[in-house]
């Protein structure tokens, strides 16, 4: 059985925070967008991510907890 402490390390684990610079100005995004992307690649059933951008800056998180 898992304790809570377990857990918690867990959700640490499989989460992150990604920067993302680009350098082609044609894919600037001009005005700042909040949004929060599907997962559609090999989801996990708790996997979420949100992505923030303006001009040249992406700042992508997201927060799973590992369970496939």
């Amino acid at each position: 059985m898992e304790t809570k402490d377990n857990r918690y390390i867990n959700w640490f684990q499989y989460s992150g925070i990604s920067v993302i610079i680009t350098l082609n100005p044609l894919h600037w995004c001009w005005v700042p967008g909040v949004r929060r992307e599907p997962n559609d690649g090999w989801p996990s059933p708790n996997e979420r991510t949100w992505s923030v951008s303006w001009l040249f800056l992406t700042i992508r998180g997201w927060v799973d907890n590992g369970d496939w």
